[in-house]
């Protein structure tokens, strides 16, 4: 088994991200993320989802507890028109963007509140596998009852976890992207 600097290494070089970028798009401190790669330290379950999130791979991987899946969405390949919709009003698109992935359903949503954080923030633009369950990871959920609106939500078992919450699984992030100005 590898260890999780090993692996953080890895799908920073995979992903071609250098300490300075990967601490712009998780807000995680450049010392931080040194002390990471160091192997001085592991990060609390909240920066190790947003480094998992960010890097396109999973908490497991990261941690050396499964072979590293790596992101659905890659840097290469055939280019995917996936369509743009707004987090709050997900029935109307607001356009396209295109992206280079394996083959596959997917949806942007646009975060456009607060609400999903520490996760999500404002702005935020999450790449969703439609229809993908399995496995701990960052969900698109909506309410059952009410449709509309979606939300993201960490979740361990998410078809329990959603069964017991009342909501519907849309589909899994497999890529966060963080716009800064």
């Amino acid at each position: 088994m590898s260890t999780f600097a090993e692996n953080l290494r890895a799908a920073m070089e995979e992903k071609q991200i250098t300490q300075a970028e990967l601490s712009k798009r998780t807000g995680i401190s450049k010392s931080f993320i040194s002390q990471y790669l160091s192997g001085k330290f592991k990060p609390r379950e909240d920066k190790l989802s947003m480094l998992a999130q960010t890097l396109g791979t999973t908490k497991g991987a990261l941690l050396g507890y499964e072979n590293p899946g790596h992101s659905k969405v890659t840097g290469g390949g055939e280019l995917t028109e996936v369509e743009v919709f707004s987090a709050d009003e997900p029935d109307k698109p607001w356009g396209s963007e295109l992206i280079a992935c394996e083959p596959g359903n997917y949806r942007f949503y646009i975060c456009r509140d607060d609400k999903n954080r520490p996760f999500v923030m404002f702005g935020d633009h999450l790449l969703v596998s439609v229809d993908e369950i399995g496995g701990s990871g960052l969900y698109a959920v909506t309410k059952n009852e009410q449709g509309g609106k979606v939300y993201f939500n960490e979740m361990n078992d998410p078809r329990k976890e959603a069964a017991e919450r009342g909501l519907k699984i849309i589909g899994r992030v497999c890529e966060l992207r963080r716009k800064f100005l």
